[in-house]
């Protein structure tokens, strides 16, 4: 089982992306320490994508042996993992996806990119 979200490349989809995120992860019933770190990386990867886009982005999760979050975009470009200095205001985004997540990467499509990351599937007691 599935769901997803198209939004604009405008730094106001960033919250709908989180929004979203949460409010899907509550409906699934899924532990809030799950959900935290779900959250913070779609932010991540929202963030990116209004950087980068240019028509928008689509959020995208599933339910499977593992909680699945792609991020799609038009822009062919594939994240970096970039060496920052601690006073950098940026660049450390794709590192804490991979340091949180249980697996990630990105692909190029016809249209764009995809980029996912995957975390454990921990559901709250009694859910």
């Amino acid at each position: 089982m599935g769901t997803g979200i198209r939004l604009d490349a405008d730094p106001r989809s960033v919250g709908r992306a989180r929004r979203f995120c949460a409010s899907t992860l509550d409906e699934w019933g899924v532990a809030a320490d799950t959900v935290t770190t779900c959250v913070l990386l779609v932010s991540e990867l929202a963030t990116n994508a209004v950087l980068h886009a240019h028509s928008g982005f689509t959020v995208r999760m599933e339910q499977g042996e593992a909680l699945r979050v792609e991020v799609d975009d038009d822009d062919p470009r594939l994240p970096q993992v970039r060496d920052y200095r601690v006073d950098s205001a940026s660049g450390r985004g794709m590192r804490m996806v991979r340091a949180l997540a249980r697996a990630s990467g990105a692909t190029v499509t016809s249209g764009g990119k995809t980029v996912w990351f995957e975390l454990d599937w921990d559901e709250e007691p009694g859910a």
